[in-house]
């Protein structure tokens, strides 16, 4: 255990009770282009005069208030070194594409490195370009591996660490693509910049050599007073507080981690839920929720009225059900049920919002062939997967045509109808986000899970996987939030 390596970034997530936890991954190493290669405010502005065809250093000078001198020395030893601006100097595609707010694709790539979990094989929304080692103690006889509490010294921690349940599989290009925008995605926002992550091909990416470098990344569980969720995961990489693509995962497969189960209950405030009265809990979760959507007042506004309504319902279902050790298969079903009104609320809403419009539809019936067309058509950031396109594919189009106009069709029939949508808005969300963000497959199993449910299938839930649909269930309704 001893010649494992072990990594860990500066701490900033949230303090409270925690329980250090060692993620285990592969690292993979890459060139990608560099996405802190960007303009400074001087070569940005003038940048900017270039693009509207002035070329006198005097009158850039003039019109920014700033010394020729200083002008002539961004343009020759910054811009033009850089290939942002041509011999005489007009602006290059590079340079184009950096004052539209993207990165310089065309520079000298750098060293990243890539991540895929090795306890669900899932690639981890994170690039980086270093790696902080820290070396652990002689562990002896110690199961897990005891480290400094800081690199100052002090006391000791043994982290838990999470078994490597996959093996080593080879990388695709386009699946580290999906890492590197989602967390260059997290990374600007974090640092306030909401103009969009910039577009780059995989073949941008290069991997180098075949073997990764397995090692644990290391994160905490915490629990924070006050928040929704009993506890947290925070982000090893320490990009944002907390990172939900960790908590997911590892709440649906609690069950088969006990050991860990049981330091999680440990973190949580004796006087809990099981102490309180029926009515005192009650108070409790609807204050939780309140607080809840008080994060968006627009949910207030007669149209967001039933997605409101909805979202409180799942909000409760699930805070009841996370006070519960054993959950019933009806206390279970109900809260699939409730995520499925909420996602049925949801897209009915989008298709208010951002109508189908007046189109020619196909005949009334079913054609999965002109099904299939149709959604290959849909102008999303990443096509659909085969298996989701698969699973809307067998609408009756008619469904899809009732769906649009009057939205009171069954799920997969309003999707379709919303999807059909986005040709005719170019602001619609579906046409912005990540496929990272909305998982078809993922959003179309949940469904399928609803309808399996209600119709007494005789498929067991369990809690944890129940409690981290629902999550999935409100990040996605989260991921529209700044359209309400």
């Amino acid at each position: 255990m001893s010649a494992e390596r072990y990594l860990r970034w500066d701490h900033k997530g949230p303090r409270g009770r925690q329980q250090s936890l060692l993620w285990p991954v592969e690292v993979w190493t890459i060139l990608a282009p560099d996405a802190n290669r960007r303009l400074n405010v001087f070569q940005e502005a003038i940048l900017g005069l270039l693009r509207t065809g002035m070329r006198d250093r005097q009158q850039i000078a003039k019109l920014l208030g700033l010394e020729e001198s200083l002008v002539a020395f961004v343009l020759a030893h910054e811009l033009m070194p850089a290939g942002w601006v041509d011999g005489q100097f007009r602006p290059t595609p590079a340079g184009e594409d950096l004052l539209s707010g993207g990165i310089d694709t065309q520079g000298a790539p750098s060293v990243q490195y890539a991540y895929r979990d090795s306890v669900f094989g899932l690639w981890l929304p994170r690039v980086s370009s270093d790696l902080p080692d820290v070396y652990p103690l002689e562990m002896g006889a110690q199961r897990f591996p005891t480290f400094r509490e800081s690199r100052e010294g002090g006391g000791e921690v043994r982290p838990f660490l999470l078994p490597r349940r996959q093996g080593i599989a080879t990388p695709a290009k386009a699946d580290i693509l999906k890492a590197w925008r989602a967390g260059l995605r997290d990374a600007l926002q974090a640092n306030g910049d909401e103009e969009g992550v910039p577009e780059i091909r995989s073949d941008d990416i290069e991997i180098l050599g075949n073997k990764p470098t397995l090692a644990y990344v290391w994160c905490e569980v915490v629990h924070v007073p006050g928040d929704l969720h009993s506890w947290l995961v925070t982000d090893p990489w320490r990009i944002t507080p907390v990172a939900r693509w960790l908590r997911e995962p590892l709440q649906a497969s609690l069950d088969s981690i006990p050991a860990l189960a049981h330091r999680i209950s440990a973190l949580l405030p004796t006087a809990d839920a099981s102490e309180l009265s029926a009515d005192e809990l009650s108070r409790q979760i609807e204050r939780d929720v309140e607080l809840h959507l008080s994060r968006w007042p627009a949910l207030d506004k007669p149209s967001l009225s039933e997605l409101k309504h909805h979202l409180g319902r799942v909000l409760r279902q699930k805070a009841r059900t996370e006070t519960l050790e054993k959950a019933t298969q009806e206390e279970l079903a109900s809260l699939v049920q409730e995520c499925g009104s909420l996602l049925e609320a949801l897209v009915q809403w989008m298709l208010e919002r951002w109508p189908a419009g007046e189109r020619v539809w196909p005949r009334d019936g079913q054609n999965r062939g002109a099904a299939e067309a149709l959604l290959d058509a849909v102008p999303l950031r990443a096509p659909l997967p085969e298996r989701s396109k698969g699973m809307l594919a067998g609408q009756n189009f008619r469904d899809i045509r009732l769906a649009a106009k009057s939205r009171d069709r069954p799920f997969k029939a309003l999707l379709f109808a919303a999807l059909l949508s986005t040709h005719e808005h170019l602001d619609h969300p579906l046409r912005e986000l990540e496929d990272t963000q909305v998982q078809w497959e993922r959003l179309l199993d949940l469904i399928g899970m609803r309808n399996k449910g209600a119709h007494a299938s005789g498929r067991r839930l369990l809690r944890g996987e129940v409690l981290s649909e629902a999550e999935f269930a409100i990040a996605w309704s989260e991921n529209f939030s700044k359209y309400f």
